[in-house]
């Protein structure tokens, strides 16, 4: 067994340097997302102190590296900063003063800890990410990586719920020592959130292809899309994803089709679900879905809400400013919980953390950093929108700002509902797309040929207008 894991961890680490020399710092930065997701600390660690050494780390480190080396001898040509650098600069100067002017020592470091891996070091992709030179070639490459990842974690969510233990890799997934979540699609991530967000994000990347493909390509997309990503998607079992992965396709219909039939696609959209919400609403709040949680505990953690957004309300008042310290929301939550002054029973989330990504922000470090992880959302929309909007541009520089676009869609449902920016990996996708983005914004004003994107309606030929 030793030996088949030995061949296997050499060919994976020729292929990953193929990749890195071959694939530029997007390669390697894909190398990084995959590794992250997939091999990261459930799969391989070192025990090094005081950071535990895995795959992805020592990968963001290698990509790191290989962008001071390519700056060095000046193979990527630097680009002139941007509102989203400053705003994401200052996030970071907050999140940094945040924790160390609290306890940063809580829980073994724990503050120190999410600060490093879900900000930091996706800071450092989003940075390489944001000095690549695109090229259409690579651009597609993202797309046919992101959406052929993605039905990697459906098939791999289906034959969880399933029990097909033997197609399931990596083998961590389905031991017993990582129980939480368990029976529900978790993939690789260990976690249903996670796994079903990158999952919209591979089905948006996928549905993002159309254009490359004649009739029958289209046809065949559109059905193993459905199938694939449907089946995968409700294995996940979770609410906020299936929210998220349709606003994503709505987001993508509504800007690639013409005007006229925005209105009809939005409406419908919104009939269907709100008549979907209405009628099966008492489902939804109780269907079984943890094979160690009852359906009664399950519309329990819906009620749940309610709570957590009322302690955070009282908790910003006290610091509206600067909040009670960035990681520390468990400890300086409990007075909160222990209020008798209103009706709702309050104590009963105590053992949970802040299950809306905006709301622990704002306790954490007050409306000081809430606006500024806000307003560098909104800037890297702004961004994405005016590359979608540049007619001129070429098709595959258009459709790498839908994308994101399309990937706020299936992010803010998740965000609403948990607090993503602690589940890992998730910081990592979102601030790689954010740095695509920001790579190409040369783009929004030097324009090159023009090209549409066609979509396909029944009896019709479609040109995206503005």
């Amino acid at each position: 067994m030793e030996f088949i894991v030995a061949l296997f961890a050499l060919a994976a680490l020729a292929w990953t340097a193929v990749v890195f020399l071959r694939g530029g710092l997007l390669g390697g930065a894909l190398v990084v997302l995959l590794a992250g997701s997939c091999f990261g600390h459930p799969f391989f660690r070192i025990n090094t102190s005081p950071i535990p050494l895995t795959a992805d780390r020592l990968l963001l480190a290698l990509l790191a590296l290989q962008y001071l080396v390519y700056r060095h001898w000046g193979w990527i040509e630097p680009k002139p900063l941007a509102r989203a650098d400053y705003l994401l600069a200052g996030l970071l100067v907050v999140l940094l003063a945040s924790t160390f002017t609290h306890d940063f020592q809580y829980e073994r470091y724990q503050p120190v800890s999410q600060l490093l891996f879900y900000y930091l070091m996706p800071a450092v992709l989003y940075w390489v990410v944001r000095q690549t030179d695109f090229t259409a070639r690579g651009a597609w490459c993202m797309f046919g990586s992101l959406a052929a990842f993605g039905a990697y974690l459906c098939l791999t969510a289906v034959a969880e719920t399933h029990g097909a233990w033997s197609l399931v890799f990596p083998r961590y997934i389905g031991s017993l020592e990582f129980t939480e979540f368990y029976g529900r699609g978790r993939g690789p991530l260990l976690n249903p959130v996670a796994n079903g967000l990158v999952q919209g994000l591979g089905l948006c990347a996928a549905v993002l292809w159309w254009p490359r493909l004649n009739r029958p390509g289209q046809m065949l997309l559109a059905l193993a899309t459905l199938a694939i990503f449907g089946w995968g998607l409700y294995s996940t079992m979770t609410r906020s994803v299936w929210m998220g992965a349709a606003a994503g396709l709505v987001v993508i219909a509504a800007l690639a089709m013409p005007r006229g039939w925005r209105g009809a696609v939005v409406g419908a959209a919104l009939l269907v679900a709100t008549f979907s919400t209405v009628v099966g609403w008492e489902q939804l709040l109780s269907f079984k879905r943890d094979k160690n949680v009852s359906a009664e505990e399950v519309a329990e953690s819906v009620r749940l809400r309610p709570i957590l957004a009322t302690v955070a309300w009282h908790m910003f008042l006290d610091r509206p400013v600067v909040g009670c310290g960035f990681g520390q929301y468990v400890p300086e939550s409990r007075p909160y919980l222990a209020d008798r002054t209103t009706e709702l029973p309050l104590e009963k989330g105590l053992p949970y953390k802040q299950h809306n990504t905006f709301l622990a922000l704002l306790t954490e470090t007050g409306i000081v950093g809430l606006a500024l992880f806000v307003g560098l959302l909104a800037s890297w929309s702004h961004v994405a929108w005016r590359l979608w909007r540049s007619e001129e541009a070429d098709l595959w520089v258009r459709l790498v700002g839908l994308l994101f676009l399309a990937f706020m869609g299936v992010y803010l449902p998740n965000a609403m509902f948990h607090d993503v920016s602690i589940i890992p990996m998730v910081n990592m996708f979102l601030f790689f797309l954010g740095g695509a983005v920001m790579s190409l914004t040369p783009w929004v004003v030097h324009m090159t040929k023009p090209e549409r994107l066609k979509l396909w309606v029944p009896g019709h030929e479609l040109t995206a207008t503005h």
